[in-house]
């Protein structure tokens, strides 16, 4: 006997009800940050897996390594705030979430993974959550996998944040002329549902407008995050838009400071290697960028005697790129770039600053705190380090919110340096900015 559960009208919002029902082959569910979106998928099929009918979904994400602190934390939350959880099968190793007693599974996949669609026969649901970060190619790839005889319904769920105009999700599900109405393509067969934060009743509404205000600076940016509006980003729009030469690039250039922290952010591409040397004092109301290191050998031990013979290499801090944690290329034998640096300087381990992997939302919260620093901290500037500047005026944003590194494969690697040395110091919170 198949168990019966009933789910409290006050676990959803209102506003997702006819979401949360839909069967429709696709569902469009877009708009702003902080609507609550999300969790009602988390827990529309959370309880599809207790339906008498074959149930199996995909969930999806643009990197394999985000699913356990993504969609899989999600359904586990959701799971234990609406007391689902002791009825299903969490599994820690392959986050696949299963009802043990009809076998309806939930299984997650990675399309960033060589072999993305293996493991994925007899799904009968997909869900991709933000997937304004994949390709049109990666959507048609996985929609032909929707076709098992058994189910009692195939269905293919986007939700995204409508992050520009000229993204191809605009133009394949919209109306040419109405970015806010299914195409006739998708209309007779799809289910659409538009959100804000005001349309979410379990946050403070005052007090999250606020949040997401703060955390834009551009009107595109708002558009999107706030208002849930399709972005309009101008051509060459700026990765880091409130970087203004004017004021951070002082006519006199700051020299090395022996009173200040020292901190070298280190970039481990193929070509060139990149560092910049960030100066700064204990509560971080000087921020000095003092210089540029770029090899395009990207020789690692020509980038330490450089460090060697700039700086006291016993005061100074090394952080920078995840990446460097890797063997790379110029390793000799088994050593990562972060352990050559430290052998070659003679550096203790607590000199050592590198994250050991990319938290969930790592762009988006570098790019954050990068427009922070430039748009509110009283004494922030740059010297001797032109080809960073250059990034900082040319480096533009894509549609998905990554850096764009397409235009120029030299550039954006000391803008990455820079950024990677501001959440170090910070340790990823904005509010640890000093206005």
């Amino acid at each position: 006997m198949s168990l019966q559960i009933e789910i409290n009208e006050s676990a959803y919002s209102k506003n997702f009800e006819n979401l949360l029902l839909s069967q429709d082959r696709y569902i469009v569910a877009f708009g702003g940050r902080g609507s609550g979106k999300t969790d009602t998928f988390y827990l529309k099929y959370l309880l599809e897996l207790f339906q008498p009918y074959e149930f199996k979904l995909a969930y999806i994400n643009k990197e394999k390594t985000n699913i356990r602190d993504q969609q899989y934390a999600g359904f586990k939350r959701v799971a234990q705030r609406t007391g689902l959880y002791e009825y299903l099968h969490f599994s820690e190793g392959t986050y696949k979430i299963v009802n043990p007693e009809n076998g309806n599974a939930l299984v997650p996949k990675g399309m960033d993974d060589p072999e993305k669609t293996k493991g994925l026969d007899g799904i009968t649901t997909i869900w991709w959550d933000e997937i304004n970060k994949g390709t049109k190619e990666d959507f048609t790839a996985l929609n032909k996998l929707l076709r098992s005889p058994q189910a009692e319904y195939l269905q293919f769920a986007l939700s995204f944040n409508p992050v520009s105009e000229n993204h191809w999700l605009r133009a394949l599900f919209f109306e040419e002329k109405n970015g806010y109405e299914l195409n006739e393509r998708f209309s007779r067969k799809g289910y659409l549902h538009h959100s804000t934060y005001q349309d979410n009743e379990f946050i403070n509404q005052k007090e999250y407008l606020e949040t997401l205000l703060a955390d834009n600076y551009d009107q595109s940016s708002i558009d999107c995050d706030v208002y849930g509006i399709w972005g309009n980003p101008k051509k060459g729009n700026l990765f880091i838009n409130t970087f203004k030469k004017e004021k951070h690039v002082p006519p006199v250039p700051y020299l090395f400071d022996r009173s200040l922290y020292t901190y070298i952010s280190v970039d481990f591409n193929v070509n060139p290697m990149t560092a910049l040397v960030l100066q700064t004092d204990l509560h971080l109301r000087k921020i000095r960028i003092i210089n540029e290191f770029r090899d395009f050998d990207s020789d690692i031990y020509k980038l330490c005697d450089w460090i060697d013979r700039n700086y006291n290499t016993r005061d100074l801090f090394i952080t920078g790129d995840s990446s460097g944690n890797n063997r790379h290329s110029y390793s000799k034998g088994s050593l990562s770039g972060y352990q050559i640096i430290q052998n070659q300087l003679k550096l203790n381990f607590t000199q050592i600053k590198a994250m050991k992997g990319k938290p969930a939302g790592y762009v988006q919260s570098k790019r954050l705190i990068g427009n922070a620093f430039f748009a509110r901290h009283p004494d922030m500037s740059i010297s001797n380090a032109p080809f960073l500047v250059e990034d900082l005026e040319s480096v533009s944003i894509r549609p998905s919110g990554d850096m764009d590194k397409t235009s120029d494969p030299s550039q954006s690697h000391l803008l990455d340096c820079l950024l990677d040395g501001l959440y170090s110091i910070t340790r990823g919170n904005v509010k640890n900015i000093p206005n």
